[in-house]
């Protein structure tokens, strides 16, 4: 009997002290890999997202999240088939205010072809709009060229505000 109640004490000694000191909210709830995620209403594909892994912390009480350490490819689709992709190389998803922070090679092709490539952005999902700070540049479909610092838009790009800008505008009679 000695010897078990021995092992036992052994055995509970091993444990290292960082096994003690862990804050269990920095612990995943869950982990997947390869994970792909189809969003749908009313019965229409609206988005496809992929990931090679995800990690949820949705157990967090102030601020909920989903965290893409790996990068994400999101497929956006319109009513009318239309379809633009976004790519980043992080992302975490802030589940509670619907806020999106895009990290790392952040590059979006929209469906008429507009183009923009950035270090940082954030998408409001529940606002529909899109922003940064950061440098960016935009590649408009008419041949257009912005580079510039900060800007806000609306999901579909169709409405535009650079903050400081410079580049290649084309203006049609």
């Amino acid at each position: 009997m000695t010897t078990v109640v021995a092992m036992f004490f052994y055995a509970c000694n091993q444990k290292p002290k960082a096994y003690y000191n862990k804050n269990f909210k920095e612990i995943a709830l869950g982990v997947g890999k390869d994970v792909v995620i189809k969003h749908t209403d009313s019965g229409r594909l609206t988005a496809v997202l992929k990931t090679p892994e995800m990690l949820d912390f949705t157990q967090h009480k102030d601020f909920p999240y989903y965290e893409f350490p790996k990068g994400i490819q999101l497929e956006v689709y319109g009513k009318d088939g239309s379809k633009s992709i976004v790519t980043s190389d992080y992302a975490i998803n802030y589940v509670s205010g619907k806020l999106v922070d895009l990290q790392g090679n952040v590059h979006i092709v929209t469906s008429d072809s507009t183009i923009l490539d950035a270090p940082q952005l954030y998408w409001n999902q529940r606002l529909h709009w899109v922003y940064t700070d950061q440098e960016y540049t935009v590649h408009f479909k008419n041949g257009g060229v912005n580079n510039g610092l900060g800007f806000d838009a609306n999901e579909d790009f169709t409405s535009f505000k650079s903050r400081n800008n410079s580049g290649l505008q084309v203006i049609e009679d």
